[in-house]
């Protein structure tokens, strides 16, 4: 009985490499570079003091284009099927949306 898992976890293993093998996988530290600079660009839009009706819509952009890079990259939502990605960013642009529109209400 021992032996028929000792054989059983090298197929999952060789299925899961299987499914991955198309991919390519990119560096974590790059990722957090592009995440780093556009932090960087967002605290210095701030200091611009741009009109609010410009400058929330864009902070919003970018702080969802964070969020997304930090979901794909650090939760490896870029490495699963479309469906877990679509969940994740539906919910999320339904979000943006509402808080741009009822900025731009007040």
């Amino acid at each position: 009985m021992a032996n028929s898992t000792a054989t059983a976890a090298p197929a999952v293993e060789a299925q899961h490499t299987d499914a991955h093998a198309g991919q390519r996988h990119i560096n974590p530290v790059f990722v957090f570079v592009i995440l780093t600079v556009v932090t960087v660009v967002e605290i210095a839009i701030t200091l611009f003091h741009l009109p609010k009706d410009f400058l929330v819509p864009v902070l919003l952009g970018m702080s969802f284009a964070k969020a997304s890079l930090v979901a794909a990259y650090y939760m490896h939502l870029r490495y699963e099927k479309p469906l877990y990605t679509i969940v994740f960013v539906t919910p999320a642009l339904f979000a943006v949306f509402l808080i741009v529109v009822l900025a731009a209400s007040y």
